[in-house]
């Protein structure tokens, strides 16, 4: 898949909207194409990469915070700065000193160190047992065993991976920039689950610069600011 599907964003400010049915349609275009969904699974390509990890957690963002009195238009930037995009604000609220008329995004992704692990078993097998049970063999083969959730260990565990993610990231940033935490939870979560992921996180949130850290799981796509 060429890097030049990307030059269609690249350095381009686009309505916020625009930029999230330009990115699905990439997304389709994609998906719809010989080992389309093998393609998007595995993000072997700059272009898969960048729009699982990048292209869809601004579209997130932007559809969550787009609204009358507030207008988003995106410039996304293919390279190594210091934030993945640059957002201009415009309306109401911007004019009453709500939202800053120019701002950055940066996305990270959070996910169990095993769940590259998973995506391979899926693509290759069709399926796998748990994050936890997954391993790489000597011979290369990868063994997927059942294992056994005890309470709330698994919140508990993913919330020090969104910790220690964030952690990596505070300090790195311009002044106004929103971190987008897109997050590949370790099992399915119920709504109260999600919340309690939440409130696990918010309680430790280190120092930080963020004008915003926006967090969002990938699924269900449930979200908050924290």
């Amino acid at each position: 898949m060429p890097v030049s599907l990307l030059s269609q964003f690249d350095n381009e400010l686009i309505d916020g909207l625009q930029f999230c049915a330009m990115t699905y349609a990439l997304f389709e275009q994609i998906r719809s194409a010989e080992n389309g969904s093998s393609r998007l699974r595995m993000r072997k390509t700059e272009v898969e990469k960048k729009l699982i990890e990048e292209l869809l957690p601004i579209c997130k963002y932007v559809q969550t915070k787009y609204r009358a009195g507030r207008f988003i238009s995106v410039r996304w930037v293919n390279g190594s700065q210091q934030f993945d995009a640059e957002i201009v604000q415009a309306g109401a609220y911007v004019k009453q000193g709500c939202f800053p008329e120019s701002a950055y995004l940066e996305a990270t992704c959070v996910m169990h160190p095993n769940e590259y692990l998973s995506r391979e078993l899926i693509d290759t097998r069709g399926g796998a047992f748990g994050l936890d049970g997954i391993r790489r063999l000597k011979n290369g083969q990868i063994e997927s065993k059942p294992v056994i959730r005890r309470n709330h260990e698994f919140i508990q565990s993913y919330s020090k991976l969104v910790l220690k993610q964030i952690g990596k990231k505070v300090g790195k940033y311009p002044p106004e920039t929103t971190l987008i935490v897109q997050c590949t939870l370790n099992t399915l979560y119920t709504p109260d689950e999600w919340e309690m992921l939440v409130a696990e996180v918010r309680g430790q949130l280190p120092e930080h610069q963020f004008r915003e850290i926006f967090m969002y799981d990938s699924v269900t796509e449930c979200s908050c600011s924290l």
